[in-house]
Order: structure tokens, then C-alpha cells, then sequence
């Protein structure tokens, strides 16, 4: 979903928020238009405050990513580093994950497209033409932002994220009053990722549809199946699925495994055994049994 700011009549481009439907990561990116061929960096740190320039080999968009994985891990594209916080499913905590420093929201540039129905409209019509800093947040789902905020609820996995406008904008060197300034955490609350990415994936499936067994979702479009498993196997799993109908099977060819998931999910297609046609509705499943012996 896009995150757009109404200031001085007029929709601004700000950020966008999105989730992944494999395992429900988050991606946040800060919109803007055109490309850089460096960029200024500094540390709060003593000794490295002094800004330094990187040049870039060839340019990159001045758009800025991070992703926030279900494991708690939040990288961070721009400079490649990376956090840990709590993982999704298990947030009991709000912790500030990124900063944006914009020098004036008039600066950011103007959105001309129509909005969509999922667009969220952070109204700032009040604020001035001085710098403005926002702080991203995840929190549990009883997440009440500082101040004038946008929060995004994930109510079935238990937590949200909120952007919420700094009462003061962040201070930054003489001479860069005027750039938009990103700002990364030097470390999270922890130092090290707190749940494997396996099943961090399985608590996501579990969470979402509210069961803790194995989730079985309905075909797509192109009669995919996804099977997420009830715990992470030990090895990809060697399988066998009877359906209820006997005139319909899983043959192996179209069966996909996805070499980061593979101990927690598999992807499959019912097809009948006479015609070779695939099944694109709901199927009844009479069993399921997956063998990862040791």
C-alpha cells in the first residue's frame, strides 16, 4: 500500500508498504523520483561524525529500502546493514526500526496518479515549510504512535508498524540542510536473529489462518497449492497426498520446491488422471504424509 502526504492542497509522494504473501515480510521504501551517483554518510558515534561522500559506480535510485523479515532481522539496502528485533508473530515491544529526514515536504515530489482504495493519506496540511523527521516503529498491535502518526495494523499476526512525525527534526551537519537524510539504528535489541527463518515462515502461515497445525490454502488462478508444513522437517520431505476423489492425483512434475523454503512448504497441482486437466477449485484431501527420516 502507498503511504501519500495532503500538504498545501496537493498529494505528496511519501512511502510505500509492502507484504510479502510467501512468509509475510514487510518492505518499506521511501518514494522519490530520479537517481543519485553518491551519496553523504556520517555516524553519531565520536570520531565519525565528520560526513563523508561515496561515490556510486553506477547511479542508484534515490528511492531507499529496508526489509523487515519475519525473523526479526531488518536489513537495510541502502548501506548493508542489518538489526534484529523480536520477530513479527512475537512482538511485545515498539522499537524504532528507521528515520527519514525530508528538508521540506513541499520538496517531495507530487503524486498524479489516482489513489488507489489500499492508499493511506497522512494529512500534515497544518505543518509548515521547515524540515520535517518521521521515526518507523513495530509494535504489538496495542501500539498507541507518539504523536501525529500513521499506523498500519496487522491484528492476525499480533503486531503493527506506525510512522510518526518527530516532535523535533533530527539535527544534521552544517551544509546539509537541505538533503533528505535516511537514519539506520546502530544495533536493535538484540545482536543476533531470534528465530530461524524456517519457522518464521511457519509462525507467519499458522498465525495468519489461526491454527497450529499445517496449512493447506486454496488453489490460485493456476491451480498452486500451498502446503506449509506444522513445524520445519529436517531435510525436504519426501510426501505422499490422497485425496478423497480417486480420479484425481499429485503427479511429481508438478510438484515445486523453493530452495529457501523447502523444509517448511511445498507447492503443488491436483490434476485428473484420465484427462491430465488441472484442477483450479478446491479439492477434498483425504491425507497427507510427509517423511523426513533421519
Amino acid at each position: 500500500m502507498r503511504v501519500l502526504i495532503r500538504h498545501k492542497g496537493c498529494l505528496r509522494k511519501f512511502v510505500v508498504v509492502e507484504s510479502s504473501d510467501r512468509d509475510g515480510s514487510l518492505t518499506l521504501v521511501t518514494r522519490r523520483e530520479g537517481a543519485s551517483t553518491s551519496r553523504v554518510a556520517w555516524n553519531t558515534r565520536s570520531g565519525e561524525q565528520e560526513p563523508r561522500q561515496v561515490d556510486f559506480d553506477e547511479p542508484r535510485p534515490k528511492s531507499k529500502r529496508i526489509t523487515i523479515h519475519q525473523s526479526g532481522r531488518v536489513n537495510y539496502h541502502e548501506n548493508g546493514r542489518s538489526i534484529f528485533i523480536e520477530p513479527l508473530t512475537l512482538t511485545s515491544r515498539t522499537t524504532c526500526v528507521y528515520g527519514y529526514r525530508v528538508p521540506a515536504l513541499e520538496k517531495l515530489d507530487r503524486h498524479l496518479d489516482a489513489s488507489g482504495e489500499e492508499d493511506a493519506v497522512f494529512d500534515l496540511s497544518d505543518f509548515g515549510d521547515g524540515p520535517l523527521s518521521f521515526s518507523v516503529f513495530i509494535g504489538p498491535s496495542s501500539l498507541v504512535p507518539p504523536g501525529r502518526a500513521v499506523k498500519l495494523a496487522y491484528d492476525a499476526e499480533g503486531y503493527s508498524l506506525a510512522i510518526a512525525v518527530d516532535a523535533v527534526p533530527v539535527p544534521v551537519p552544517t551544509g546539509y540542510e537541505d538533503h533528505f537524510t535516511t537514519l539506520t539504528p546502530e544495533q536493535g535489541p538484540f545482536l543476533e536473529q531470534q528465530m530461524a527463518e524456517d519457522q518464521a515462515m511457519v509462525s507467519y502461515h499458522q498465525a495468519l489462518t489461526g491454527t497450529n497445525g499445517i496449512v493447506l490454502y486454496h488453489p490460485n488462478g493456476e491451480g498452486v497449492i500451498r502446503l506449509i508444513f506444522s513445524v520445519p522437517m529436517r531435510i525436504a520431505p519426501k510426501f505422499k497426498i490422497e485425496l478423497v476423489d480417486r480420479e484425481l492425483h499429485v503427479p511429481e512434475q508438478d510438484v515445486k520446491r523453493d530452495g529457501r523454503s523447502e523444509r517448511v512448504m511445498l507447492k503443488f497441482k491436483v490434476r485428473n488422471r484420465r484427462t491430465g486437466q488441472i484442477i483450479r477449485q478446491e479439492v477434498a484431501v483425504k491425507s497427507i504424509e510427509l517423511d523426513a527420516e533421519l
